[in-house]
């Protein structure tokens, strides 16, 4: 009873425009609010602060009428859940048009990429294949273990007993190799070929 008296007089302070009071009833219902907020906003509760703000903007807003609420607690607790379902609506389409630009965005990068036809495909693999082949044993044992083991330099380091510097150099002087090879043999280094040489 003495929390409905207090929102009433709040109420009624806050239908004259009282900012003070306005703040009293915010702080007033901000915890039960914010509890309630979260099975709207599991994924980061943070984002609650700026429902809250925007349902309690539509309170003050609507604070020439707020005494012909009967249930003021029920009438907010519906403004919240209104707020929160607009703002995950909003979300989700943020999220969708965020999706949608990065697959036109995925799909013209690649219609600009001149790959290599099967033909050409089949030469470079015997180029690489062959430049990895007369590369020395410590290289060619570095190498393939990056590229066909798929081992992390730190991986590859603790299994060779070295350095992730000195990984992170042969694997450069690798690739730098088989781009000169590729070149002597008249394939130029587009960013085609550059995707193909990541599954050698």
């Amino acid at each position: 009873m003495e929390t409905f008296d207090k929102d009433k007089e709040l109420l009624l302070a806050i239908s004259t425009g009282d900012e003070k009071a306005f703040g009293e009833l915010y702080k007033i219902y901000y915890a039960k609010l914010i509890h309630f907020l979260k099975k709207f906003t599991f994924d980061d509760p943070s984002k609650a602060d700026d429902i809250l703000q925007e349902a309690f903007l539509r309170v003050w807003l609507y604070r020439d009428r707020i005494l012909e609420i009967d249930n003021f607690q029920a009438w907010l607790y519906k403004v919240v859940s209104t707020e929160s379902l607009t703002f995950l609506r909003k979300e989700v389409h943020a999220k969708n048009k965020a999706a949608r630009l990065k697959l036109q965005y995925d799909q013209e990068l690649m219609s600009n990429i001149q790959l290599p036809r099967l033909m050409e495909f089949d030469e470079i693999k015997k180029i690489v294949h062959q430049t990895v082949a007369n590369m020395p044993d410590q290289r060619r044992k570095i190498y393939l273990l990056s590229r066909e083991e798929h081992l992390s330099s730190k991986e590859i380091a603790s299994r060779l007993a070295i350095s992730t510097n000195t990984v992170h150099n042969t694997i450069s002087t690798s690739l730098k190799q088989i781009r000169q090879a590729l070149s002597d043999q008249g394939y130029p280094i587009s960013f085609g070929i550059l995707l193909l040489l990541k599954i050698f």
